[in-house]
């Protein structure tokens, strides 16, 4: 860890983290955070662009189907995040531009749902 700090640190920030294991839905750590680096699942994804916060995602490429990849760039090329591989990681910090990034609209599911429901034979709730 400490070659990644001596590599980015003296360029333009000093930079201080907290590394969490995991983090719970809205915690007060993502909330707080200026900068999330996390892995590329879809939850964790999803809930840090929610809060409009800037996302560095790294892929962990031993998936078999490798699906995180696959969100994962489709959304950095949307410029909602940066994508990152673990050999990557490092030089996407040192580039990073976060004003670069856009804000994640969520698409309204509700059009789908009542669609189902209707095939279904279920009210419209």
């Amino acid at each position: 860890m400490s070659q990644f700090f001596e590599a980015v640190s003296w360029r333009r920030w000093v930079c201080s983290c907290r590394v969490l294991p995991f983090f719970f839905k809205h915690s007060r750590p993502l909330r707080e955070a200026s900068l999330v680096i996390s892995h590329a699942g879809s939850g964790s994804i999803f809930e840090t662009l929610r809060l409009a916060k800037p996302l560095i995602v790294v892929v962990n490429e031993d998936l078999m189907d490798n699906h995180q990849s696959e969100l994962a760039e489709e959304l950095a090329e949307r410029k909602h995040l940066y994508c990152a591989r673990p050999q990557t990681l490092t030089q996407i910090i040192a580039g990073l531009d976060v004003e670069s990034l856009l804000p994640y609209h969520p698409g309204d599911a509700t059009p789908v749902a009542k669609l189902i429901n209707h095939f279904l034979g279920l009210p419209d709730d």
